[in-house]
């Protein structure tokens, strides 16, 4: 690339830029000759494509992170519902069953 067309691409780049962040001011590509146009265009597309990318990669690590973090707790959370089912079976039971030793023993003995 000449160094005349240096001062070009970058207020391409920066006008690309300007309008990837939201600042739809569609009146300089329309000053530039048609070679110009084109690479401004062609910038823009490059950068829209490369922002893209960027957030989609943020987006994947945010959904990666909250995976391992429900990963790490799903044991306790399974053993928490677990007995919220089993008070709840036994509230519902009559109260003669839960006399019963065979299935309310006086000790609970638990393997890990």
């Amino acid at each position: 690339m000449e160094y005349r067309y240096l001062p070009y691409f970058l207020s391409n780049f920066l006008t690309v830029t300007r309008i990837s962040l939201g600042d739809f001011d569609f009146s300089a590509p329309t000053l530039l000759d048609p070679f110009h146009n084109v690479v401004f265009w062609i910038v823009w597309y490059l950068i829209t494509i490369m922002t893209c990318v960027v957030f989609l990669n943020f987006i994947i690590a945010e959904v990666s992170s909250s995976y391992e973090s429900v990963k790490s707790d799903i044991n306790g959370l399974i053993m928490k519902e677990r007995a919220l089912l089993i008070k709840e079976s036994e509230d519902m039971m009559r109260q003669s069953e839960k006399k019963n030793p065979q299935l309310f023993p006086k000790y609970l003995i638990m393997r890990e």
